[in-house]
């Protein structure tokens, strides 16, 4: 069952794109231009970009009225895999930006999780 995306947010000023399940987070991985936020669970619960109409290859324009996405999240040993699938409401166009991660976050068995924002 998928997890919902309770929160995305996008402050045009500082081109910073934060989305988040609302979890509680256990810790945050500063990856470059990428923070991503951890739960207790040790699974994705929110992730940061800075400077993301550059890093997602997006209008700031477009980035401010995302009406639907999706981001999957697939955990594989040592490494997690990320997708995000953005729903513009420009055009009803759909674009897929690939951000693949290479982190150890303890997981020992592959799994993916997909969680929505409606």
């Amino acid at each position: 069952m998928a997890r919902q995306i309770k929160t995305i947010d996008y402050d045009f000023d500082n081109d910073i794109f934060f989305i988040s399940d609302g979890e509680k987070v256990k810790f945050s991985l500063d990856i470059g231009d990428f923070v991503l936020d951890v739960n207790l669970n040790n699974l994705i619960c929110g992730i940061e970009i800075m400077d993301a109409s550059e890093n997602l290859g997006i209008s700031k324009e477009i980035l401010k009225n995302i009406k639907n996405m999706k981001m999957s999240i697939t955990y594989k040993t040592n490494h997690i895999y990320v997708l995000l699938m953005i729903s513009f409401k420009k055009n009803n166009k759909e674009v897929n930006v690939q951000i693949p991660l290479t982190l150890d976050l303890g997981h020992k068995t592959p799994r993916q999780e997909i969680l929505v924002y409606n």
